[in-house]
């Protein structure tokens, strides 16, 4: 009987052990999958906005002096520069806008995004030499985690997110198109850089 079930095994391994694989390396890179799914959504979503009007771009990483920024979505227009920051949460969040870190599930601390978008802005700003007020940040939340934050700022679910940037109306920006191909030809591709950036990010957070 056991070398029944030792055959057995032997024969079924070879279909088990890449599921077994792949079920070990999704629970290691659960938050990055997780995180690429919900800017998979929000870049879909995006997409739909009319073309000749808003000018997208996806995961751009800028040099800002001696740091650098990776910034989920851009979109420009004539309305303004919308800074997205897309956030996969899942479960109970709380904070305001002031607050360093949110709670989570009520015993986990995670970083408020509203200050990573700022420093996004704040990073544009620098290399455009344009004023904050032609910013409009956003964060896009495409999960269905519930939220209670106090904020002034834009915390949008995904099917808010078109309808309220095409509610900025007013013209803001003649030159839009050169502000696009400016920001497309300084984003950072090289994989190395890349690196060192997500390296930097994760030493941050567990500060």
């Amino acid at each position: 009987m056991e070398q029944f079930v030792n055959s057995l095994i032997g024969a079924f391994m070879p279909f088990f052990l890449p599921v077994i694989v792949i079920g070990i390396l999704c629970w290691i890179f659960y938050k990055e999958i997780v995180g690429k799914a919900g800017e998979y959504y929000v870049k879909k979503e995006l997409n739909k906005l009319p073309k000749e009007k808003y000018l997208i771009l996806n995961d751009i990483m800028i040099q800002n002096g001696n740091h650098t920024s990776q910034i989920d979505h851009i979109i420009v227009s004539e309305y303004g520069i919308f800074v997205i920051e897309t956030k996969q949460y899942n479960g109970y969040i709380v904070g305001n806008e002031y607050d360093k870190k949110w709670k989570q599930n009520n015993k986990y601390y995670i970083n408020n995004p509203i200050h990573q978008n700022y420093g996004h802005v704040k990073a544009l700003e620098n290399i455009l030499h344009l004023n904050e007020d032609k910013f409009i940040p956003i964060i896009c939340i495409p999960s269905t985690a519930k939220l209670k934050i106090k904020s002034n700022n834009h915390i949008l679910r995904l099917y808010e997110l078109n309808k309220t940037i095409l509610s900025y109306k007013k013209t803001i920006l003649e030159n839009y198109i050169d502000i696009y191909k400016i920001i497309y030809n300084l984003n950072i591709k090289d994989k190395e850089k890349r690196k060192e950036h997500v390296k930097y990010v994760k030493e941050i957070k567990n500060m």
